[in-house]
């Protein structure tokens, strides 16, 4: 599965509390969806994609269930996949000292909420992020375009005249990449349906239901 000249490694963020999802015992990766946890889709994408020497499940304290789930989960098993579970220090730490222990590699990160995300379109980011060659790339969307598919956005960046919404995924390469440093972002607009569907919330959640 592995494209050794890129040396790229997926990670997926599930360490978070979910908290905006109201209260409840179930961790928000594993929120079902379809008959599926939100963080199968993202895996199957991931895993599809093809493009990774190494995918990793982010978890921590906060998710002790995630944590559980991957490590029984059949890819974890293969050997397709790893676990990596942090201290939850608060999302930026978390991913700061996981991309720190990555390097040499390009890091692509990921959140366990993108249910729609597909194999080809992560694929396309990976090659187009790289081609830059700066030490982040993220993806952002367009914020009425997500705010028109039922999505309420949660870090909205103005480029330009116009004002757009955080994917979630970004593209890392470490060794450009100084912990506890400013880095400043490049952005890639990518009007997508699979990038835009960032589950949060019940509402949000509802939303997906009715696009699938």
């Amino acid at each position: 599965m592995n494209n050794h000249s890129m040396h790229v490694t997926a990670i997926i963020m599930c360490g978070g509390r979910g908290t905006r999802m109201g209260k409840s015992t179930e961790e928000k990766p594993l929120r079902n969806l379809k008959g599926r946890m939100l963080i199968e889709y993202v895996v199957d994408a991931l895993v599809g994609s093809n493009i990774f020497e190494r995918i990793v499940g982010v978890t921590s304290s906060n998710t002790p269930n995630t944590n559980s789930f991957l490590r029984h989960h059949l890819y974890y098993k293969a050997g397709l996949i790893e676990v990596f579970k942090t201290r939850s220090d608060g999302y930026p730490t978390d991913l700061s000292k996981v991309v720190q222990t990555l390097k040499p590699r390009h890091v692509f990160v990921v959140p366990a909420d993108l249910p729609l995300l597909r194999s080809k379109i992560v694929r396309k980011i990976v090659f187009n992020a790289i081609r830059l060659n700066h030490p982040c790339v993220s993806i952002v969307l367009e914020k009425r375009f997500v705010e028109n598919m039922g999505m309420k956005p949660s870090v909205v960046v103005p480029i330009g005249t116009k004002k757009y919404c955080h994917s979630g995924i970004t593209v890392i390469d470490s060794c450009k990449f100084a912990p506890n440093s400013y880095v400043n972002e490049v952005y890639i607009p990518m009007n997508e349906k699979q990038l835009a569907v960032n589950i949060n919330s019940r509402n949000e959640l509802r939303a997906a239901e009715k696009l699938f």
